[in-house]
This record gives C-alpha cells, structure tokens and sequence, in this order.
C-alpha cells in the first residue's frame, strides 16, 4: 500500500472541506501529530482510524485508497456512480487487485466487511 498515496488522498479530502487537521483530529480521536504523519506518508493507521477518518470527511475508503472511481462527472449515485456504471467500479478493483499484496487484499475484505456491518 502506497502510504505516501493514502496521506495525499486524505490531505486534499480534508482541506475540499475546509478542515485543519487540528480539527480532523479532534473528529477521530487521534492526535494532531498522528494526523500529520498519517498525511505525509510517514505513519500506517488502523482499520477504525481509517474509517473514523472517512466518516469525519464524509467520504469512503475506496476514494481515499485509490481515489475517486468517479472519473465522468455526469454519473450521479450514492458513491459518484449510477447501478449502470457499477461493472466499471468492480473492473478497476479487479485490476487493483492484480497488484496487491495478499495482506494489502485481507485489509480490503475486512474494510468491506466492516462498511457492510455499517450499512445494514
């Protein structure tokens, strides 16, 4: 997992909504520090960190591990995508997929087994 990648990611999601990372930290229960490695790259989180980040950023795991699937602004849906475009989202997870490392794919599974528990 690239964690320079991942710190970018939630850096520029948390400054589109005008956050400090005093304030995102605050949200998470982490520290500003914390935060502030997390964002550089320089420090790895938990599963409930990154979930609690992507609550208080209103966004979801797959935008801040791989960024936005959504690359054609006229699809509209809970997740930037319509049930028509959904083959789209599941061929570039599968590509993703190819080059990840088995634990990398085991923290995947248990990110979506986590936000099916949330959504039920």
């Amino acid at each position: 997992m690239d964690l320079k990648l991942l710190g970018l990611n939630i850096k520029n999601s948390r400054k589109n909504i005008k956050l400090t990372q005093a304030q995102l930290a605050e949200m998470t229960n982490l520290s500003v520090v914390h935060i502030s490695h997390i964002e550089g790259g320089s420090a790895k989180m938990s599963i409930e960190a990154l979930i609690n980040i992507c609550n208080a950023l209103n966004t979801t795991p797959n935008d801040i591990l791989w960024g936005q699937f959504n690359t054609n602004p006229g699809i509209s849906g809970k997740y930037g995508f319509s049930e028509d475009n959904e083959y789209n989202i599941n061929l570039q997870l599968d590509s993703k997929a190819v080059d990840m490392s088995q634990s990398d794919k085991k923290l995947l599974l248990e990110i979506a087994g986590l936000l099916a528990k949330r959504n039920r």
